[in-house]
């Protein structure tokens, strides 16, 4: 005899959700008021005391002390609208996220200790970042102590400094924030570039075009001195003097010509640091790594998958991911006039991974020359990571040289979607699909043009979780 428990139950699911929304907002069944001024204008939140109490240990201890007895309390420094948005996770679960509100709702999250708020908040965050937020993201991360995220922005910023660097987000943060820009130890730039970027950001900060001694300690001060002269050769130093010599003391001159110099020279007023940012200890490396795996089958089809001179592999993902590595099939070589499949030398490649937005306007990630081998299936290490985000679709062009007297192949049978854990799904888009004739030509059994089924060359994609 089964016995049904609506507590353990999708019903029990769907009547607290039905409870939540019906009681979420509504006045007459409120025990409390949060209340918010603005401009005169003066806008009551409903809300109940013990639904708060049940998800946040800071209500329990502020409805049992300074508001036990209030049934009004007033809230500043944060809008009417961002405080409804918070709400939600106490009664539906979810909440409406923008760039517009979503810093209100964290930073709500954080001050009541509701860790599914600033996990939830994380997450869009992560998704979201680009160049023109990404400072601003990690100032918030800073703030509010969220590991997860100031690391995440951390990575976005050293993949992507160059690009960072022309925002308006960069060019108009504040000296704390640059400073910890500044303290990143690996950065996809050279140091000459980093130089120029904090004139750039002195230009801005002081509404200066020429820059003098005195203009660029008061807004840099010491962070003048974190500047690694060290890394620099001379002919890379002495290139920046015809634009930014006025903007160095005599001694700070003359103790760069000897940092660069004398490798034992230990300076007394710049950094002595002279590691390039670009060949520093990656920040990735200690992230977990996941696998995408698209094999369904190696050899699954009794028509191998005849490789073009240019093959194209477009998947997109749902979570922001950092990919690091990509897995090819081995190839095999039909000869022509023949009627048998023979292993080839191996075949040289060129990698090209783009990233494709709304527009269909491509952005080039990553171009590397590679070797599909004829022995094995090969596995093309990034000599990077690449961030892959929501929202935009990456290709990743395989341009083979093929000989002209052979044709080559592959003969794996591939996922067209791949889940991940925690709900990380990876989406190919646009594969090959062979025209089966019947199910016998598929050994694993799977109906012929099943739209699950893809073939090409990309049989697996390697990831750090960010």
């Amino acid at each position: 005899m089964s016995v049904f428990n609506p507590l353990t139950s999708d019903y029990s699911t769907q009547l607290f959700a039905a409870i939540g929304k019906k009681l979420y907002l509504n006045s007459e069944s409120a025990d409390v008021h949060f209340v918010f001024e603005s401009n005169d204008d003066i806008e009551r939140v409903p809300a109940h005391k013990m639904l708060l109490m049940a998800a946040s240990n800071v209500f329990v201890t502020m409805f049992n002390g300074s508001w036990k007895e209030m049934d009004k309390v007033k809230i500043g420094d944060v809008s009417a609208s961002a405080f409804k948005e918070f709400l939600q996770f106490f009664y539906i679960g979810q909440v409406k996220l923008t760039m517009e509100n979503v810093a209100a709702v964290m930073n709500l999250g954080e001050m009541y200790n509701v860790t599914e708020c600033l996990a939830v908040c994380t997450k869009f965050l992560k998704n979201n970042l680009n160049d023109e937020n990404v400072c601003s993201n990690y100032e918030l991360a800073i703030f509010l102590n969220q590991e997860r995220l100031k690391k995440a922005c951390e990575i976005f910023i050293g993949l992507n400094i160059k690009a960072v660097f022309k925002s308006t987000d960069f060019q108009t943060c504040d000296r704390k924030m640059l400073a910890q820009i500044l303290k990143l130890n690996w950065m996809s730039c050279t140091e000459v570039e980093l130089f120029v970027a904090c004139m750039t950001w002195v230009k801005s900060a002081s509404k200066q075009d020429v820059l003098t001694k005195e203009i660029v300690q008061a807004h840099l001060g010491d962070l003048f001195h974190e500047i690694r002269f060290g890394s620099m050769s001379l002919p890379d130093f002495s290139a920046l003097i015809p634009t930014y010599g006025s903007t160095f003391s005599f001694d700070e001159h003359q103790e760069i010509i000897q940092i660069i110099a004398d490798p034992t020279f230990q300076p007394t007023i710049l950094s002595g640091d002279r590691v390039e940012r670009c060949h520093s200890s990656e920040p990735w490396h200690r992230n977990r790594k996941i696998l995408c795996d698209r094999l369904i089958s190696s050899y699954g089809s009794s028509e191998p998958y005849k490789i073009e001179s240019i093959e194209t592999t477009v998947f997109s993902t749902n979570e922001s991911l950092l990919l690091r590595a990509i897995d090819c099939p081995q190839v095999l070589v039909y000869m022509r006039g023949l009627n048998y499949c023979a292993h080839y030398h191996d075949m040289p490649t060129k990698v090209v991974i783009v990233e494709v937005a709304d527009s269909e306007k491509e952005v080039i990630l990553y171009s590397a020359n590679e070797i599909l081998n004829r022995r094995r299936n090969v596995r093309i290490f990034l000599t990077k990571p690449i961030l892959v985000r929501p929202g935009f679709m990456y290709k990743i062009r395989l341009e083979n040289g093929l000989p002209d007297e052979y044709d080559c192949h592959a003969g794996g049978l591939l996922k067209t979607s791949v889940e991940l854990e925690s709900g990380i799904i990876i989406q190919f888009h646009r594969d090959c699909v062979d025209d089966f004739e019947d199910d016998s030509d598929i050994g694993t059994g799977f109906l012929e043009d099943d739209p699950d089924i893809g073939r090409g060359l990309i049989e697996g994609l390697h990831f750090y979780i960010i």
